[in-house]
């Protein structure tokens, strides 16, 4: 390890400049999003900062400050824009962000880079960037990773999670997941007394604009929450960060 700050705002510009030519640098993006009556708008944002923080810490890389909006949402995989709260940004604005942070850091003298996305709808938007990012800088020392946590769960990691089936990641929306993840992370701010076995159930297989009301439930939420468990939330973040130490030494040694 590289000291002991892993978060980029906690960091001296000396000490930053000592360890950005030779660290790898986590960007989390998340988004500000509804999630049903029981977990907080910043659910996203939060997994994905505790996430990046944690896996900073095994590797002495550093957090660059999250991103706390990503693309709109949508009604199959977020509930949609008919909910307070949900603050989205759109295609062009996600992408420009994450370009010019990239840039950035790129300028700063980063060459190993990882985002973290922490949000179902911006992932091809980041990729946009990214190619956007390299393009514009003509980086040629540079490696750019990106991936959604989720992806390093394999068949065994879900079939231990979801032993009642497995709804897809679209619709694990403020469900077993996310709300295994928050009591894990951040107890205090899942309001179990309101949490609600409520699911989905009149999703068309097409999409509609404008986004209808009537095909999600009044909740928000997309699955069933009411196996989630602290439990579950440690293992999913213990098997997650195995499998993200492995690659990223794969990737950057």
């Amino acid at each position: 390890m590289c000291g002991k700050y892993v978060l980029m705002e906690e960091l001296t510009w000396y000490e930053y400049a000592e360890r950005v030519k030779k660290d790898v640098i986590l960007l989390p993006v998340g988004s500000t999003e509804q999630h049903g009556p029981h977990l907080p708008l910043g659910t996203d944002a939060i997994q994905i900062m505790h996430f990046s923080k944690l896996a900073a810490e095994r590797i002495g890389g550093i957090v660059a400050p999250v991103l706390s909006y990503g693309y709109k949402s949508q009604p199959k995989s977020g509930g949609g824009p008919n909910f307070p709260g949900t603050t989205c940004l759109g295609a062009e604005a996600l992408i420009f962000a994450v370009r010019d942070i990239l840039k950035e850091l790129i300028r700063h003298g980063a060459n190993k880079i990882w985002i973290m996305d922490g949000h179902y709808e911006n992932a091809m938007f980041l990729s946009e960037a990214i190619d956007m990012a390299l393009d514009e800088t003509r980086a040629k020392d540079v490696k750019i990773l990106k991936n959604c946590f989720i992806e390093f769960l394999n068949e065994d990691d879900i079939s231990t999670v979801f032993p009642k089936g497995f709804p897809g990641w679209d619709l694990e929306h403020a469900a077993i997941l996310e709300t295994s993840l928050m009591l894990y992370f951040r107890p205090d701010l899942v309001r179990l007394d309101r949490v609600v076995a409520d699911k989905a159930e009149n999703l068309p297989p097409y999409d509609i604009y404008p986004a209808p009301k009537d095909i999600i439930p009044s909740s928000g939420i997309l699955a069933d929450p009411t196996d989630a468990s602290a439990e579950k939330g440690e293992y999913i973040v213990r098997r997650c960060l195995e499998e993200f130490e492995k690659y990223i030494r794969k990737e950057f040694d």
